[in-house]
């Protein structure tokens, strides 16, 4: 008996859900959590050189360090904002607008369905997977794009777990966020 395809009925990716799940992978990134790390540390010297200096001066001598700590400081708050204001402009500036998109997950195929056509990928094609919460599921054909599935559209009886059973039939690596 063949399996039963999984549906999830059409969706658009709103912005918001665009920003919040970029910035999940981005914050994620190995880079990100290094800078991270970096201005945390460089943060915290400088903050035990200002307490040093005052302890052993009575008063602060060296008041650019205080700036550079300032700066690091607006630095480490400002650079979310930033990212999100950058991933929302980039999804704004998308000259196409997102079109609402249906999958339906064969045992064969993932086929994308919407107004600009069908387009069928067969699973030896998709190199791995990426659950993003509950919500999302990530599908990576290649680098530098990705299937974005809503599990919260996904149509009854079908479960994630069901999905996530077809992506290991399919030896298809999955992490999860």
């Amino acid at each position: 008996m063949k399996p039963t395809p999984i549906t999830l009925s059409a969706t658009s990716l709103t912005t918001d859900d665009y920003v919040a799940l970029n910035f999940r992978l981005w914050q994620l990134q190995p880079a990100t959590r290094g800078i991270k790390w970096r201005l945390g540390l460089l943060i915290l010297l400088l903050s035990l050189s200002v307490g040093l200096d005052v302890l052993q001066n009575g008063r602060l001598e060296h008041v650019f360090v205080v700036i550079f700590l300032g700066v690091l400081v607006v630095c480490a708050f400002s650079l979310p904002l930033l990212t999100r204001y950058q991933l929302r402009r980039g999804y704004a500036r998308n000259p196409m607008p997102a079109p609402s998109i249906s999958y339906l997950l064969t045992d064969t195929e993932v086929i994308q369905q919407s107004p600009l056509g069908t387009f069928p990928v067969q699973w030896p094609k998709i190199q791995r997977a990426m659950w993003v919460g509950h919500n999302w599921l990530l599908l990576y054909p290649n680098e530098l794009g990705s299937y974005y599935l809503d599990m919260r559209r996904l149509q009854p009886p079908a479960t994630p777990a069901e999905v996530a059973a077809l992506l290991t039939r399919h030896n298809i690596a999955q992490q999860q966020l």
